[in-house]
């Protein structure tokens, strides 16, 4: 790791996506600090399905055993040693269930998603309040979400009655938890949680190995709730029937971590 790298932290790390973003950032060098409610059951995935050594978990990953909903475990995510994450990353959700009825897919805790962002809001102003993250080192914070949610069409129509009808209570939960997060960056003051968000938005998730950065498709706009916050003009949203978690998780490294701030401030539809 260079000095110019920056430091990250992980919620929902086990998730597809996020564990695919956190896998190539330690084989990249990053020091990361990741949430887990069983920090073994993270370390196996790291070290059996990406391969990662435990001298590189040793050294460049520290696990915080905890609850999203606890704001003890969380400040010690976003501020190990009083040191702030400088990206935040975000994937956050729960398993789906199924039943017969007009929305057939549900969640155990319907409102995991926006519950979470808003535990790690209100822990970054705690440690904005008492002086850890600086006005300069407020982070960046990519929460990963989906397509379906936004007023404009980014899903096939084919998609339509599984967007929005059986994926209706999931997706109701990540855009209130954009709303969350786009709301806080347009704060200011003493207590201001952010610096900016990315709103990676991908279509149908799959497995499967990653693609490549050259065969995913990428589409923007802007955050109704911040419109400010992104430069540049919306364009034309990536419309797909699928993408793999590895190639969203690439995404993510390239565009996100690696990537500065380009993508500040967007809802980025993602297909491949």
């Amino acid at each position: 790791m260079t000095s110019s790298q920056p430091t990250l932290a992980f919620f929902g790390a086990t998730g597809g996506c996020a564990a695919n973003a956190l896998a190539l950032a330690l084989k990249d060098g990053y020091k990361v600090s990741a949430l887990a409610r069983t920090p073994s059951k993270l370390r196996t995935l790291l070290e059996t399905e990406h391969k990662i050594s435990p001298s590189t978990l040793d050294s460049n990953l520290t696990i915080i055993q905890g609850s999203i909903k606890d704001s003890t475990p969380v400040k010690q995510t976003l501020a190990p040693s009083n040191v702030p994450a400088s990206i935040i990353v975000s994937g956050i959700g729960a398993t789906p269930k199924f039943e017969l009825s007009t929305t057939p897919i549900y969640m155990d805790d319907p409102h995991v998603v926006a519950d979470g962002i808003t535990t790690v809001l209100n822990s970054l102003r705690e440690l904005r309040r008492e002086g850890v993250i600086s006005d300069a080192q407020k982070p960046m914070f990519c929460t990963i979400s989906t397509t379906g949610i936004s007023k404009n069409r980014d899903v096939p129509y084919a998609y339509y009655g599984l967007y929005h009808l059986a994926l209706a209570i999931p997706h109701k939960d990540k855009k209130l938890a954009e709303q969350l997060v786009a709301s806080a960056a347009m704060e200011t003051g003493p207590e201001a949680p952010i610096s900016g968000f990315v709103f990676p938005r991908p279509t149908l998730l799959k497995g499967g190995p990653a693609k490549g950065l050259g065969n995913i498709k990428a589409g923007w706009e802007k955050h109704p709730d911040a419109l400010g916050a992104a430069e540049g003009e919306s364009t034309v949203a990536a419309m797909g029937y699928s993408i793999s978690r590895a190639d969203v998780g690439l995404w993510i490294f390239e565009n996100v971590i690696k990537g500065g701030r380009a993508w500040s401030g967007r809802c980025v539809s993602l297909t491949t």
